[in-house]
């Protein structure tokens, strides 16, 4: 009885007085079950996360940087929870842009993990989902392309692409015959077809994901940076005016180049952590992303001001 209250309550909407007259209850039972609903963990009631924006922050961020829409949510007191907060909100509105035909691609990195986790549960649409990168990590892991690429396709119904290859390989030659292999051909060519695109940005430092599973190594990350990187997204590297630094690494990566991604009409980047800020701003002046997900700490830094909000 407790459930199909907190079902007709929450679910169906029905106001306390209308549930009591449908299952013929006094209006005392309805507010009791509902309480013992909460109490026994039955029901959850909290802040929708599209409450916590911060519309100021987000106006600035778009006028500053000619993006398409900013969203700026609150910091928390971890980073998980930051990460999870601001996963839930670009989710939401990923799913209210998505179309029948879409191809989504994504790339590695917990905060693109936690955008997948919380996405909506949609039924009526037909989505292609694809990795934009190879392999990164463990396949198990809820950070590697792969994974964040079922998760999402599973909660959004759609069609989940696999890419069974390293992020790098050890030869230009070991790199053209994968592509050349039909489990690769087959998402690299839609790849080129993206409508909607989800990428994590990585800064130039050592505990970069792209480091700590070895993609490349300590030395890669140092000729980068003596070559002007700032950041990385799905392991290419680019300056901080976003134009991309070509390197021996280029032709060796399996996974999208920064032009074909710049081809897809909805570039979503979320990134948070301020030691982020120079990487995050170098993407977004070179219209690498042309859409920006991040926290109020990182927007006050891509602002320049720490008192802005």
């Amino acid at each position: 009885m407790i459930l199909e209250i907190a079902r007709l309550r929450y679910e169906d909407r029905l106001n306390q007085r209308q549930i009591a007259q449908r299952l013929s209850v006094s209006a005392s039972t309805i507010s009791r079950a509902l309480k013992q609903a909460e109490l026994l963990g039955l029901v959850e009631i909290r802040v929708a996360p599209q409450a916590l924006r911060i519309d100021p922050m987000e106006a600035a961020l778009a006028d500053r940087y000619g993006l398409a829409e900013a969203i700026v949510v609150e910091t928390r007191d971890s980073l998980t929870d930051t990460r999870h907060l601001l996963g839930g909100v670009v989710a939401r509105r990923l799913a209210d842009m998505l179309e029948d035909g879409a191809v989504i691609g994504v790339s590695d990195g917990a905060t693109t993990a936690a955008v997948a986790a919380a996405a909506p549960r949609l039924h009526d649409l037909r989505v292609d989902v694809v990795p934009l990168i190879g392999g990164v990590g463990l396949p198990q892991e809820p950070t590697h392309p792969g994974d964040v690429c079922r998760t999402l396709a599973g909660r959004l119904g759609g069609r989940s692409w696999h890419l069974p290859v390293p992020a790098v390989v050890d030869s230009v030659e070991a790199a053209r015959s994968l592509l050349r292999s039909s489990a690769c051909a087959d998402v690299f060519g839609r790849m080129h077809r993206l409508t909607h695109a989800v990428v994590g940005i990585g800064a130039m430092a050592s505990d970069a994901a792209i480091v700590r599973h070895r993609v490349i190594s300590e030395a890669d990350l140092q000729w980068a940076s003596g070559h002007g990187a700032v950041g990385t997204v799905c392991a290419r590297f680019y300056d901080a005016d976003g134009v991309a630094v070509a390197g021996p690494l280029d032709d060796r990566t399996l996974a999208i180049r920064l032009s074909d991604l710049g081809r897809a009409p909805v570039r979503i980047a979320v990134a948070v952590g301020r030691e982020k800020a120079a990487a995050i701003r170098a993407a977004l002046q070179g219209r690498i992303v042309n859409r920006l997900g991040t926290d109020r700490d990182t927007a006050r830094a891509l602002l320049g001001d720490a008192g802005s909000g």
